[in-house]
């Protein structure tokens, strides 16, 4: 799992089922946001990720916002996408 802050967690190589986890955990410490972020190849794999978190909780997760753009990674400019989701009560 690699956390970005306390809430974010970027998507790369590891299985789904270890961000899966890696949500569940961030969620049973108490926060009520969680950012998934994928970059370049990862991007559809953190939809899927989304998908797999919303297929698991259903209607106790809630969609709050998708931002999507590009950076400047290392002298290469790299597209992500940031799903930011709540815990719904």
């Amino acid at each position: 799992m690699i956390l970005l802050s306390d809430e974010e967690i970027r998507v790369g190589g590891k299985p789904l089922d270890d961000y899966l986890v890696s949500v569940a955990i961030l969620f049973n410490q108490g926060k009520d946001r969680v950012i998934l972020k994928g970059r370049g190849n990862n991007i559809s794999k953190a939809v899927a990720l989304y998908n797999a978190l919303k297929n698991r909780m259903g209607e106790a997760l809630e969609l709050v916002d998708v931002r999507i753009g590009s950076e400047d990674l290392r002298g290469k400019i790299v597209s992500y996408i940031e799903i930011e989701v709540r815990r719904a009560y």
